[in-house]
């Protein structure tokens, strides 16, 4: 995995960078990423397990601009996103996001993937998450979760090759899968 660094800001959390792997780009969250974006994350099917519905473009510009501005309104989180571009032809194929906290002095992260509906089953999810978690090690966190709704055998499957482990805790019907990386 390669990456460039893009701008900093003055907060004291990670800032995304452009993340290029062997088939993919992920490239920093912007505003200008949601009309393709829409297209994307089209398909009603897509929201089954992960609840919502298809994004409307003002939805989606909305919830952009407030998402790459990299923190919480509060400040106690970092937020990092990243749309996920298939190298060869230029397409956005979904994103992967990291919402980063402090818990005893450690970074952890709480991380996700949604891969549009057209582009499932080729690797796409776990090869971004991947590069994603490597992003975050060099960047000291140490710990990772994710939610996923157990029906959801997909994200399951990509947590499972993430090196990620199921947990007994429940959060809003979804199971909490959990790992600690090295430091």
């Amino acid at each position: 995995m390669n990456t460039a660094e893009g701008s900093s800001s003055n907060t004291s959390w990670p800032q995304q960078t452009l993340i290029v792997t062997d088939r993919l780009r992920l490239e920093p969250l912007a505003v200008r990423h949601a009309p393709e974006m829409v297209k994307t994350l089209s398909s009603p099917g897509l929201f089954t397990h992960i609840g919502g519905t298809s994004p409307t473009l003002s939805e989606l510009e909305r919830l952009y601009a407030l998402q790459s501005v990299g923190a919480s309104p509060d400040g106690e989180a970092g937020w990092l996103n990243w749309i996920i571009r298939d190298a060869t032809c230029s397409i956005a194929v979904g994103y992967v996001q990291a919402t980063v906290t402090r818990a005893d002095a450690r970074n952890q992260a709480d991380i996700a993937w949604v891969i549009g509906a057209d582009h499932q089953r080729q690797g796409f999810a776990t090869e971004a998450a991947r590069a994603m978690i490597a992003w975050l090690a060099d960047r000291h966190v140490t710990e990772l979760r994710a939610a996923i709704h157990p029906d959801n055998a997909a994200s399951n499957r990509v947590a499972e090759r993430l090196g990620l482990q199921q947990t007994d805790e429940i959060d809003d019907g979804e199971v909490i899968w959990h790992a600690e990386m090295s430091t």
